[in-house]
């Protein structure tokens, strides 16, 4: 059983979207994406809109959405779709699959030989227009339904037809504020203890970052839009009493938000516990950070990526004094735990910046109070950002890792690359001009 849920009653020529998150649902019950369009089907008359997981939910409906947020989550299109008896060659289906999400965004091409059409746009502007051109064309022939559909919705601004639009153009929103809000947010009771983010609300204050990192896709969203402060009370105010909530997940990329330290407050004068995942260190002052503990968050993430001179090369202008002054500012509060993500694999990473970063990762881990948790992880170059035509080399990862862990081993400080491999995979997927799947 799950709460909330929109409850809307069968009858005939009833319209069903499904919309698909093609992994587990211990972390997809809280994709804003699925969120945003399960609110927004189902309160469209005559519209009913199921969410499906990898490992809960079947697909039945005619109507199919998938969103990517990984590439290796490619594997289990097919995987669903035979799981319903949906072929994935979209010539022998009569149901039509589209997809959206960050990996179509930036690289809609690698799906296109199975996806009807693809969303490249803010869900909230295209999504009424396609199931308007939907219900339109759905009588008569099923193949000649489809056919039209298809050639109505290609006209649509941040709608990529396959074999019918001459490219993938995208459409995004200019204000946040003119988009409804998913303030239904289902999740199991009695939530098991895997569930990411706990019994909480997301709130979206903004969307997109204004930090240019060349080796983040986020730039290519859109830009930043923000949530004005009232509006983000009202739907603070709504979305706790309808989910019936204590705690708030601030969904956002690095919470740049004007008004961030009165977001804050409010929440805290609400008594809402709530989390900032991911912080921008040199936006975090020490108020920034009294305010983040009141509101019951033990645990901080920065991400330094590598050493400095580094770091300004790639686009992330923060120098290592900032960091440093930001765990000063952490022990004084008496946080428990400080996440520091780091990268090898960047373009131009010698071994003279690995034993900067090495130095840096000591000289950190000396000064945390807290326990001082170090993630290295390989650089995945991305389709569209600035670093895109790196090529991931396995072997000069593995060889780096080699050479950081004998630096931070004479200090005693471990470390694991997790997932070499898999992320070359990812880099292969990302850039494929066409997914091969079976």
């Amino acid at each position: 059983m799950e709460l909330p849920l929109i409850q809307k009653s069968w009858k005939k020529g009833i319209n069903q979207l499904d919309i698909v998150y093609p992994n587990k649902k211990f972390g997809g019950a809280y994709n804003l994406g699925v969120l945003i369009i399960y609110n927004l089907v189902n309160n469209i008359p005559n519209w009913i809109c199921s969410r499906v997981f990898l490992d809960e939910g079947k697909i039945t409906s005619s109507l199919v959405g998938f969103t990517f947020q990984y590439e290796p989550d490619y594997y289990n299109l097919p995987k669903m779709l035979s799981k319903a008896g949906i072929s994935l060659e979209k010539e022998k289906r009569k149901q039509i699959i589209f997809a959206g999400g960050p990996c179509v965004n930036a690289n809609p091409n690698a799906l296109s030989k199975y996806m009807d059409f693809l969303v490249i746009a803010d869900a909230e502007l295209v999504l009424p227009k396609v199931l308007a051109a939907y219900e339109v064309n759905k009588a008569g022939d099923e193949k000649e339904a489809k056919k039209n559909f298809l050639k109505e919705i290609a006209g649509i601004s941040g709608i990529f037809v396959p074999g019918i639009s001459s490219k993938p153009s995208c459409a995004y929103l200019k204000s946040l504020d003119e988009a409804p809000y998913p303030l239904y947010q289902p999740l199991p009771v009695g939530l098991p203890k895997d569930y990411v983010f706990g019994n909480a609300f997301l709130l979206e204050p903004e969307r997109g970052c204004p930090f240019v990192c060349k080796f983040c896709p986020m730039p290519l969203r859109g830009g930043v839009r923000i949530r004005s402060l009232e509006k983000i009370k009202d739907i603070i105010g709504k979305g706790i009493a309808l989910n019936k909530r204590k705690k708030v997940i601030l969904y956002t990329a690095s919470f740049t938000h004007p008004a961030r330290k009165d977001i804050l407050k409010y929440l805290i004068s609400k008594n809402l516990e709530f989390s900032v995942p991911s912080i921008k260190v040199e936006l975090a002052d020490r108020e920034f950070l009294e305010l983040i503990k009141k509101g019951g968050q033990r645990t901080l993430t920065i991400a330094p990526e590598c050493n400095e001179e580094l770091r300004f090369k790639i686009g992330k202008h923060v120098k290592d004094e900032q960091y440093f002054k930001f765990i000063e500012n952490a022990n004084g509060l008496s946080f428990d735990t400080i996440k520091m993500y780091f990268m090898i694999g960047i373009p131009g990473q010698d071994e003279k910046a690995l034993e900067e970063m090495a130095a840096f990762i000591i000289k950190a881990k000396k000064m945390c109070r807290a326990e001082c948790y170090v993630s290295i992880n390989p650089f995945v170059p991305k389709p569209g950002t600035m670093l895109s035509s790196h090529k991931f080399d396995e072997k000069v990862i593995k060889k780096q890792a080699k050479y950081l862990q004998n630096l931070l081993g004479k200090e005693g400080i471990r470390f694991k690359v997790q997932g070499v491999r898999q992320a070359k995979e990812e880099w292969v997927l990302a850039h494929s001009k066409e997914v091969i799947l079976k």
